[in-house]
């Protein structure tokens, strides 16, 4: 299916503008509409002790936050004035920061999102990865803090271990793969069982992709490891890879493969579940 519908997790954090900023380079590249949506919360201090704060202190505080969502608002903007008017969109959506920008993302082809900052200072203005990929049905491309680029880089890594989510990935980011110059097929296990790519190879050459297949063995290193190795030795730009095939306490608890690879990554990841 072609891109031609692109949300954008915008708050005007360092993060939130690296992903804008590889968002409206991708809108460009497909002729896609691009919409910024400002997907928050109430703030804590005014849900949790309204009761306990000085008169008018509250009303302050709500005024505050007013301000600063027209100034994220006129930020989004002013940054995507390139693009024609009728495809920049701007949306501002109170519920909470994760559960308001599900909802709206699933009338989208792709969702952009920044990492997280677990300091910042407008939390409820902070939406995660990990809650709106398994929650949302749809493809989520988390861009990394101060991420900058001027062209899109036309390689890519597609991590394949032959289960669910990595061919929904496959599926979710096929135009984007039809249009790359190169593609890495990588999987971490045997490289003597070389049947492990063989039928993946064949569904991607189908669309036109060109792929190289890679097996890699671990070689006591972490799978994590190995894909994001694989990704610098390749000079990709983008990572594709399903998420989350383990429960998010076993993921919070033993550090699974989609969190490490997110932490470490210094390219996009695009990650479906």
């Amino acid at each position: 299916m072609p891109i031609k519908n692109i949300l954008v997790s915008y708050n005007a954090t360092e993060a939130a503008s690296s992903a804008l900023k590889l968002g409206l380079l991708m809108a460009q590249k497909y002729d896609a509409h691009l919409t910024g949506v400002l997907s928050y919360g109430p703030q804590e201090i005014i849900s949790s002790y309204a009761g306990y704060l000085p008169a008018g202190v509250a009303e302050q505080l709500a005024e505050a936050d007013r301000a600063r969502r027209d100034e994220i608002e006129k930020t989004f903007l002013a940054t995507t004035a390139d693009l024609p008017q009728e495809r920049r969109h701007f949306k501002d959506v109170f519920s909470s920061a994760d559960e308001g920008l599900m909802e709206i993302s699933r009338c989208f082809d792709l969702v952009v999102m920044g990492t997280p900052d677990s300091r910042s200072d407008i939390p409820h203005m902070e939406p995660h990865p990990d809650i709106v990929a398994r929650h949302s049905g749809r493809p989520i491309l988390v861009v990394p803090k101060g991420y900058e680029v001027e062209r899109l880089n036309e390689k890519a890594v597609v991590a394949w271990d032959g289960g669910r989510a990595a061919a929904r990935a496959v599926a979710d980011a096929m135009h984007m793969l039809e249009t790359k110059d190169e593609v890495t097929l990588l999987t971490v296990g045997d490289p003597s069982d070389t049947t492990i790519l063989r039928d993946i190879t064949t569904h991607l050459n189908r669309h036109g992709v060109k792929t190289v297949p890679r097996i890699k063995p671990r070689d006591g290193h972490r799978v994590a490891s190995v894909i994001l190795d694989t990704c610098a030795e390749t000079g990709a730009g983008l990572l594709i890879m399903g998420a989350y095939e383990h429960s998010k306490f076993a993921e919070d608890l033993f550090g699974g493969v989609t969190n490490t690879v997110l932490e470490g990554s210094h390219i996009p990841v695009l990650m479906s579940h």
